[in-house]
C-alpha cells in the first residue's frame, strides 16, 4: 500500500532495497524471530548508509511497541509508529520537496488505519483488501494488541466500494485481510454480510479469507463456497491442539470446536484446503499435550502449516510462566510436526490426481507457470500458453512428494 502510493508520487519501486535511495522498513514483532530478522535488515541498511546517502524510515509494529529503543539506533533517520504508518508517503513528499521534516505536523487522520486504499500490488495478480485492524483479545503469548490497538472495522459501504474498485482494476482474486477479520462489525454488519455483499456481485472472481479465529468464525459463511466465488480454503489460527494449552493461551475454543469447523467445510467442498498456525513448546506443554496437537492437526487435515517454536514476548503473560520448555525440545517438536504435515499434504494432493482443477496462473518460469487453485493448492503447469491472471483449468498429472504444497499439471 505504501509502495503503490509512492509510485503515484513519481518514485520508482526497486525490487532490491540495496539499490534504493529511500528505504522503508515495515517491521513485524509477532515473534522473537521476527524481531531478529528486522534487526538484521537494520544492520544491513546501516552498512549501506556508510557507502552512500540513504533516507531510512522505520515503521510498523516494532516501531509501535519499542519506539524509544528503535529511535536510539544510529542510522535510522525517522521512526514512525504503526498508527501513523499511513503518513509515510506524506513525510517522504515533504522531505523531497523541502529537504526537511516537519515531524510535529504528522497526526493521525480520522480514517487512520484504513487510510491506505491500494490499487496496485507491485506486479502481483492477487489483491488484498483490509477490512479490520487491531485486536480486543489478550492472548497470553501475543504482543499484537500492544502494537495495533483495539479492534476497528472499515465501514461496510466503503468495504464494498473498495472491493468493486479492485474488480474493475482486473484482479481475479481478492484476499480479505485484517488482524482478526472474524471480529468485523460495523453498524450491525458482520463478516458474513461482507462476504455476501462481495459474492453477489457479477463477474468471475474469487474471494479468499485470511486467518480466522475459530471461536468467532460463523460457519454459515461457508455456504457461499457453493457458488464458486468464496474460495474453499481456510487459514485457521489454531496455535495448539491441546485443550489444556489452549486455555493457558487464553483462547476461547477447544480442539473439538476447530475440528467441527473443518468437518462442516468439507461438506460444502470435498477438496477443501486447510492451512494454519501452531505454536510448539508453549510453557507447560508436555509430551502428552504435544501429541494432542498432532492428533488435532491430523483430524483437521492441514496440508500447509506455519509452525512456530514458542518465543517469549516481553510484557506478555506467557513470558513469565513457569515450566518453560527447553529450546532443544521445541525444535524437535517443530521437526516432528513438520513431518506430520508433510505426510498429510501428500495424502491431500493425491485426491486431485487425474482431476481438472481451476487455477489463476501467476508466475512464469522455465518450462511452465505456477498458480494457485481455489483451495490454495499450488500448481505447476507445463502449459506456457496459459494467460496470467486468467482463470484456467488444468489436469493434475503428478505430485512431488518433496514439495509439500505443489502438484504438477
Amino acid at each position: 500500500a505504501i509502495g503503490s502510493r509512492l509510485i503515484k508520487m513519481g518514485l520508482e519501486y526497486e525490487e532490491d532495497y540495496r539499490n534504493s535511495n529511500i528505504v522503508i522498513l515495515n517491521s513485524c514483532t509477532v515473534t522473537d524471530t521476527a524481531d531478529k530478522k528486522v534487526m538484521k535488515y537494520v544492520k544491513s541498511i546501516r552498512r549501506l548508509k556508510e557507502e552512500r546517502n540513504i533516507f531510512f524510515i522505520f515503521t510498523g509494529c516494532l516501531a509501535q511497541t519499542d519506539g524509544d529503543k528503535i529511535s536510539g539506533i544510529e542510522g535510522i533517520d525517522l521512526v514512525i509508529d504503526n498508527k501513523l504508518k499511513h503518513k509515510v508517503p506524506e513525510v517522504i513528499k515533504s522531505f523531497l520537496e523541502n529537504r526537511f521534516l516537519d515531524i510535529k505536523s504528522i497526526k493521525p487522520s480520522r480514517k487512520g488505519r484504513f487510510e491506505f486504499e491500494p490499487d496496485s500490488f507491485l506486479g502481483r495478480t492477487r489483491a488484498f483488501l483490509k477490512i479490520q485492524d487491531g485486536c480486543n483479545r489478550m492472548c497470553s503469548f501475543c504482543k499484537v494488541p500492544f502494537a495495533r490497538g483495539g479492534s476497528i472495522s472499515l465501514e461496510y459501504d466503503e468495504v464494498i466500494r473498495r472491493f468493486k474498485k479492485l474488480l474493475e482494476l482486473g484482479y481475479k482474486e481478492i484476499v480479505i485481510t485484517g488482524v482478526n477479520i472474524t471480529s468485523y462489525y460495523w453498524n450491525g454488519y458482520t463478516l458474513k454480510d461482507v462476504i455476501r455483499g462481495m459474492v453477489s456481485l457479477d463477474g468471475e472472481f474469487r474471494v479468499r479469507l485470511s486467518s480466522i479465529m475459530p471461536d468467532e468464525f460463523d460457519v454459515s459463511i461457508l455456504e457461499f463456497v457453493k457458488d464458486g466465488k468464496l474460495s474453499p480454503h481456510l487459514h485457521i489460527s489454531l496455535q495448539s491442539g491441546s485443550d489444556y494449552i489452549i486455555k493457558l493461551m487464553r483462547r476461547n475454543y477447544t480442539s473439538k470446536d476447530v475440528v467441527e469447523i473443518a468437518d462442516v467445510a468439507r461438506k460444502y467442498y470435498d477438496g477443501f484446503g486447510f492451512s494454519g498456525d501452531v505454536i510448539v513448546g508453549f510453557p507447560e506443554e508436555s509430551e502428552k499435550h504435544f501429541n494432542e496437537t498432532i492428533d488435532t492437526v491430523k483430524k483437521i487435515g492441514f496440508f500447509r502449516l506455519h509452525i512456530f517454536p514458542f518465543s517469549p514476548r516481553r510484557g506478555t503473560v506467557a513470558s513469565v510462566m513457569d515450566n518453560q520448555v527447553p529450546y532443544e525440545i521445541k525444535k524437535e517438536r517443530e521437526r516432528i510436526l513438520f513431518d506430520v504435515v508433510k505426510g498429510l499434504s501428500v495424502e491431500f494432493k493425491k485426491k486431485f490426481l487425474g482431476k481438472d482443477i481451476r487455477i489463476i496462473p501467476e508466475e512464469y518460469v522455465d518450462g511452465g507457470v505456477y498458480g494457485y487453485a481455489d483451495n490454495y493448492l499450488r500448481v505447476f503447469s507445463r502449459d506456457i500458453s496459459l494467460k496470467r491472471n486468467e482463470f484456467s483449468y488444468v489436469k493434475v498429472s503428478e505430485i512431488n512428494e518433496e514439495d509439500p504444497t505443489t502438484v504438477i499439471a
